[in-house]
This record gives structure tokens, C-alpha cells and sequence, in this order.
């Protein structure tokens, strides 16, 4: 309930009597211009926030000039990296928090919640890994998933948003935080926001029904460690690390379609090649054929741009020159 003072009584000053009776009020004043003032307070309704059904499937925060609404998405199956990212070791922990809610309400949890953190560099599977992930669980029909494009919108839009769910249908919740700490950010530090901390914490009650958040990263060692290293917040943390050679072996005839040569095969499996992802091997045969080039060329050129690539930053990071060419 909130409050606000309202006029009671209003007199001139020179009207008034020596045997008039003035009642009690909650604050009196006198005006410049010779009135006496009365105001008292009352406490008024606040206005309720308007509900917003969430019906099972997976959504999409977005915001027009009407305000945030969810938009009804899907994913496109990576036929490629599925078979390579595990997504099964994921499932389980999300499957194992919500088959056991009642462990949170022994120890006088309300609203049962749990986090996890999918981190490892880009092209490694970690979106994958959300798409099937987000698949799998909205088959019973009674979950829905909700994802927060974290380039678009701040964390108290989010949160002032979740608070207005109205769940039709909806026994659990899962909520998807995409790129938390940024899409491009070269280990800086990332502040943690106190509407992102509230919001992972609940301590608004932002979130009604038992709901896990998982977040993506390609910068784990650039979010600040109470962002992370807390339980409540990012309880489980899963690594989605670059494919072994023996998956970058499999990669490699899928998209030579079985037609790489032995010599080829044994190449994609040196260390050298071990921060190769997926995206790195498909884009290796496709500049093989638009620059008319050997698979082999092609994929130590594309090393060595990646080694310059590091070399750069590391040079602005100590004060040299930048991917820019300019002292910085």
C-alpha cells in the first residue's frame, strides 16, 4: 500500500477566532499569503501491473512500442554439432532439480530455483546445446522456456516483466540468458549489475514457479566471481570446450562428405589444430574451393590467422599496437 497527503482544511488566518475550533491533522502549515493549511494522510491501493499469460512452448523477449511481450520461437537442429557437444549431461541436472523440488521445500524454499553455466569459446556448441536442451523439456508439455536476448534488453526490463507472468499450464520454467558476459569482451571484468544479481537471487520474487536459469558465456574468466563462484546463482557450471581430433576427424569427412584423404585426416588431428571448432573446418573447405586451394594450405593459413589474431590483442593489452594499427 502506498500513501499520499490530501488537503483537509484550508482557512484564512483572518477569519478565524479566538473560539474557533481547529480538529487534528496530520501536518498543518501556514501560507505566505495569510491561509492555514491542513493536510492529512491516506494510504491508497496501489494500481496492479497488468498479467501476462505464459502458455508451454519457447519464447522470445521482445519489446515494441506497446511494451515486452514474448514472441513464440524455435530452433534449427545443428545435425553436426549435436553429435558433438553433450547436451545428455545437461538435461539430467536440469531433469534432477525439477524431479526433486521438494528437497528445496523441505529446507523452506518457496519457489525453487537453480542456475547453470554453459561456458567455452565461440563455435564450440554451447547454443546447441540450449536448442536441445530446450527441446527435450518442452515435450511434456508443461514447461516453458523463455529466453532474454541480453544485447537487447537490461535486467530490470526483464525482471519489472517476468514479475507480470500469469503461467497457464505452466509447471516449470526454464529461463535462457544469452552471451551474459558479453559478446565481444577480451577479459575485462564485468560488473555485475545489482537488477542482475536480484534477478538470479529472486529476491523480488521475480520468478513464481519452480524455474532453472541457464546462462552462456564465451567469457567465464571476465564475469566477476560473485556473478559465478555462488551457489544460488550459477549452482552447476558446464564446460563446452573445443571437439577432440577424434570428433574434428568426424567433422571433417561430414563435410568432405567421406572424400578426405588419409593425409588430410591425420592433419586435422595435430595439436595445432586442437582450438578448431566446427565453424573452423566448414569454413576450411569452402575457402578451399572459392580460392582454388589445397585443403592443406587452407587450413595452415587459417592457424596462422588465428595466432596473429592473439598476437594482436596481447600486443594492445600491453600497451603495443591493436587489431586497429594504432598505438593504444
Amino acid at each position: 500500500m502506498a500513501g499520499q497527503f490530501k488537503l483537509k482544511n484550508k482557512f484564512k488566518l483572518s477569519d478565524l477566532k479566538d473560539t474557533d475550533v481547529i480538529p487534528e491533522s496530520d501536518f498543518a502549515t501556514v501560507t505566505p499569503d495569510g491561509y492555514f493549511v491542513q493536510l492529512e494522510y491516506k494510504q491508497v491501493e496501489e494500481s496492479k501491473k497488468p498479467k501476462y499469460d505464459v502458455k508451454p512452448g519457447i519464447w522470445s523477449i521482445q519489446k515494441t512500442m506497446a511494451g515486452m511481450h514474448l514472441q513464440e520461437t524455435s530452433y534449427v537442429s545443428d545435425k553436426i554439432l549435436k553429435e558433438f557437444v553433450n547436451t545428455k549431461a545437461v538435461v539430467e541436472r536440469i531433469l534432477a532439480f525439477f524431479n526433486k523440488i521438494d528437497v528445496y521445500k523441505e529446507f523452506g524454499i518457496e519457489v525453487p530455483k537453480r542456475g547453470g553455466l554453459a561456458y567455452g569459446p565461440a563455435g564450440s556448441g554451447k547454443s546447441t546445446i540450449i536448442a536441445e536442451v530446450s527441446k527435450e523439456l518442452t515435450r511434456t508439455n508443461d514447461t516453458a522456456v523463455i529466453i532474454w536476448p541480453t544485447d537487447k534488453y537490461e535486467a530490470y526490463e526483464i525482471k519489472d516483466f517476468i514479475q507480470t507472468f500469469d503461467y497457464k499450464g505452466v509447471s516449470k520454467l526454464i529461463f535462457v540468458v544469452e552471451d551474459i558476459g558479453g559478446i565481444e569482451m577480451d577479459q575485462v571484468r564485468m560488473k555485475s549489475d545489482s537488477s542482475l544479481l536480484s534477478l538470479l537471487d529472486n529476491q523480488e520474487k521475480t520468478f513464481k514457479i519452480a524455474t532453472y536459469i541457464i546462462a552462456t558465456t564465451n567469457f567465464p574468466e571476465a564475469l566477476m566471481a560473485n556473478l559465478t563462484n555462488r551457489p544460488g546463482r550459477f549452482d552447476d557450471k558446464f564446460e563446452v570446450g573445443y571437439p577432440p581430433a577424434s570428433a574434428r576427424v568426424e567433422l571433417l569427412k561430414f563435410f568432405s562428405k567421406n572424400r578426405a584423404t588419409d593425409a588430410q585426416l591425420e592433419l586435422i588431428q595435430r595439436k595445432e589444430y586442437n582450438e578448431f571448432n566446427p565453424a573452423h573446418i566448414k569454413e576450411a573447405f569452402i575457402r578451399s574451393a572459392i580460392y582454388d586451394k589445397s585443403l592443406e594450405d587452407v587450413l595452415r593459413d587459417m592457424k596462422a590467422e588465428i595466432d596473429l589474431y592473439k598476437k594482436a590483442f596481447t600486443k594492445s593489452k600491453t600497451g603495443g599496437f591493436g587489431l586497429t594499427g594504432r598505438d593504444e
